[in-house]
């Protein structure tokens, strides 16, 4: 007699919330290392990896949410381009 999977208990070696805080703790930990390194080169490499970032968040949100997302970004960009030229 065969039982339903949640009549068995799990054989996970690790709860997927653990492994899902170590995947998120490396990620942090990498994306540390390049910002690390992107600010010995100078601004500019760090201006590159901050996009990077940011595109990235943009990739991940859901359909719905991410072109009022990139419209948000793109006010602000804008907004930033003209208080630097201001000055």
């Amino acid at each position: 007699m065969t039982t339903a999977p949640w009549d068995r208990p799990s054989t996970r070696k690790k709860p997927l919330k653990l492994r899902r805080a170590e995947t998120l703790a490396r990620q942090a930990e990498a994306t540390g290392e390049r910002l690390k390194q992107a600010r010995e080169k100078g601004p500019e490499a760090v201006l590159a990896v901050s996009f990077d970032r940011l595109r990235a968040t943009l990739k991940n949100l859901p359909d719905d949410q991410r072109a009022d997302a990139c419209e948000r970004v793109v006010r602000l960009l804008d907004q930033a381009r003209l208080n630097l030229s201001d000055a």
